[in-house]
């Protein structure tokens, strides 16, 4: 449990759908499930988004109560298009929002949840710009758009339980247990 009362802060963003999106509509009435993903990370955030399914499935019908909400740490990348197909192919689509928007829009909103994002150095050099270029032959377009898409954003992805009231009163990081998530949801919604 978090300690202090303090308000989750707010945000405007835009979600999976392409609709202005603020935390405020989701807290309406609702416990709010927060994280912090890409869609093209190779790593943590299929883990995230797996144990984020487990817990809407294992809170049953209580999942109407609660709001499921991703937001992105790859604004180059993760697009309307991108967090849609993300959802789609995760099965989420109607189960949570996906939320994106221009890194001038999401900074604050890391800054406000502890959550630090950095792109990774090691990929970062491989860029279409870098490539020079190049000739019209077959499957060179799709090699370019493949090798600028291979970088990797370092950060963090707390789950944070936001009450009726907009307070952030639970903070679960990793290893995350769907079922002590789900339980401290219930305790909420109680």
């Amino acid at each position: 449990m978090l300690t202090s009362n303090a308000p989750a802060p707010g945000f405007e963003l835009t979600d999976h759908l392409g609709k202005s999106a603020d935390l405020f509509q989701y807290n309406d009435g609702k416990v709010v499930l927060l994280t912090f993903l890409y869609t093209y990370c190779p790593d943590i955030c299929p883990i995230v988004t797996f144990k984020m399914k487990s817990i809407y499935t294992l809170l049953g019908t209580d999942a109407k109560n609660v709001s499921i909400v991703a937001i992105s740490v790859d604004p180059e990348r993760d697009t309307v298009e991108r967090a849609y197909e993300y959802s789609v192919d995760w099965g989420m689509a109607d189960k949570w929002s996906y939320l994106v928007g221009a890194e001038s829009q999401l900074e604050p909103v890391w800054a406000s949840y502890f959550v630090n994002s950095v792109i990774g150095e090691s990929y970062r050099p491989y860029t279409v710009s870098n490539l020079g270029e190049v000739p019209d032959v077959k499957g060179v377009d799709a090699l370019s758009r493949d090798i600028a898409l291979r970088y990797t954003v370092n950060h963090q992805a707390p789950l944070y339980l936001i009450d009726r009231d907009g307070v952030m009163r639970v903070l679960h990081t990793l290893p995350i247990d769907a079922e002590d998530v789900v339980s401290d949801l219930q305790t909420l919604l109680d």
